[in-house]
């Protein structure tokens, strides 16, 4: 069933124009590449504090200390 939907869908994007296949792609693809990101980054930040990755990333204590030259 599910394999007959993705092949009816897929054969209907074949079909159509290259402009209409760019913006469903880009609808489609955009959030999937931004929720990985997030999901890449999460892991990334949680094998760093495990491993004591401690100086690895600047810390926000640093850069909301640095002193700002007012005019």
């Amino acid at each position: 069933m599910v394999t007959g939907i993705v092949d009816s869908v897929e054969a209907w994007l074949a079909g159509v124009s290259f402009w209409i296949q760019v913006p469903i792609l880009l609808g489609v693809l955009v959030p999937l590449c931004w929720l990985l990101a997030g999901l890449i980054d999460r892991v990334v930040d949680l094998v760093l504090r495990r491993h004591g990755g401690k100086g690895l990333a600047p810390s926000r204590e640093r850069a909301d200390s640095t002193p700002v030259a007012e005019p």
